[in-house]
């Protein structure tokens, strides 16, 4: 009987939507290579035990704070206490096989240095016992300081593959280095071959509508300087949105693609025009909802693509350069609305209303090809284990 690989996959989570799809995307592709996988998750706020165990996860054994990392010391337990530890659906770094590092967008100058030098010094120990670190197709940089740069140099020499989302974070990663080897890959967002789920959560809703994700994101000061100052004309473009839909016979959802930091400012959006808030826990699920639509506008990256995947025309707003890339994969870059105002809205959503049955049906024939793109990359990502 084939041995069972332990497989980590990092960055995901159940509470945003986008990363938990991405984790079951990561599922979904393992399966198709020969060994059987057991999934482990490390513990945190937003993976929860009783979500890990429903998906049978083991609890990787690990300790970082700050500037102490533990985890590699854990690993070097003897191997009585680690069994020991197993028998409780614990295991270390060192019983890990692989890593899948599916975080979508978390290496860059927007967030902490540390972590991008933490997860450097941990693909290069992954790489020196011989195992496979992959990071899934997810956006980078940039890299302006020359810390920064080194980190990702390890990685970029280090890990098994790099799947790049986009082409601007591939410049990004070519500022780190004189070449990038073969092992860095271009290739579009993997959650796209999801086949949504409706389930009892979605609403019954009867007639036209639109799906509307906004994004606490946008205007947070986390993201960018003076975003906050924004919030008031965010909300004030979404409602026209809606209030343009409704008067067009088109009633609106404000799909919460996030949890409880995205339900404030849909509340505040429902406050200035008439919709209906909806919040479903299931992705795949939400998926669904997205996919009866007759039009999307998403703040939400994985929100487009779940509308987009399934041929339903999406307005995105944008706050990241990884929002234009995805956009441009789908031949709807004319529809990413990157300066967000009420008139910068209203005129794209009219002229996608202007267009729907054509950009409904260059969509659908976009999107059959990207999941093409997506099977490659699973090959390559087999090849890569084996």
């Amino acid at each position: 009987m084939t041995q069972a690989l332990f497989v980590e996959i990092k960055g995901v989570q159940f509470r945003n939507k986008g990363a938990y799809l991405m984790l079951l995307a990561s599922l979904e592709g393992l399966k198709g290579q020969p060994s059987p996988v057991e999934l482990v998750l490390s513990p945190g706020p937003n993976l929860p035990y009783v979500e890990r165990a429903k998906l049978g996860a083991w609890q990787k054994l690990s300790f970082r704070r700050g500037g102490l990392d533990l985890t590699p010391i854990i690993g070097k337990l003897p191997g009585a206490i680690q069994r020991l530890f197993q028998r409780y659906g614990m295991v270390s770094e060192q019983q890990l096989d692989v890593v899948l590092e599916a975080s979508g967008f978390a290496y860059g100058e927007q967030w902490p240095l540390r972590f991008l030098q933490n997860t450097a010094k941990e693909v290069v120990r992954f790489a020196k016992a011989n195992k496979p670190f992959i990071f899934m197709p997810q956006a980078f940089g940039p890299f302006n300081s020359e810390a920064s740069k080194a980190a990702m140099r390890d990685i970029i020499h280090h890990a098994r593959l790099i799947f790049v989302r986009d082409p601007v974070s591939l410049e990004h990663l070519k500022s780190c280095v004189a070449e990038l080897p073969a092992s860095v890959v271009l290739t579009p967002d993997f959650t796209i071959g999801l086949t949504a789920r409706p389930n009892a959560e979605l609403p019954d809703i009867q007639g036209r509508f639109a799906a509307l994700i906004p994004n606490n994101k946008v205007v947070s000061k986390f993201n960018h300087a003076g975003a906050e100052q924004q919030r008031s004309s965010y909300i004030a473009a979404f409602a026209a949105a809606a209030n343009h839909l409704h008067q067009l016979g088109i009633s609106t959802l404000l799909v919460n693609h996030e949890g409880k930091e995205d339900a404030q400012i849909c509340a505040e959006i429902a406050a200035l025009a008439p919709c209906q808030i909806v919040q479903i826990e299931d992705p795949l699920a939400v998926k669904a909802l997205i996919g009866r639509a007759e039009l999307a506008i998403s703040s939400r990256f994985h929100g487009a693509v779940n509308a987009l995947s399934q041929g339903v025309p999406c307005i995105a707003t944008s706050w990241s350069h990884k929002y234009h890339a995805m956009m441009s994969d789908f031949g709807m870059a004319d529809y990413c609305v990157a300066e967000l105002s009420e008139q910068s809205l209203l005129t794209a959503l009219q002229q996608l209303l202007d267009n729907q049955a054509s950009l409904r049906s260059e969509v659908r024939t976009k999107a059959a090809a990207l999941k093409q793109q997506n099977n490659a990359m699973w090959q390559r990502l087999y090849q890569a284990l084996n």
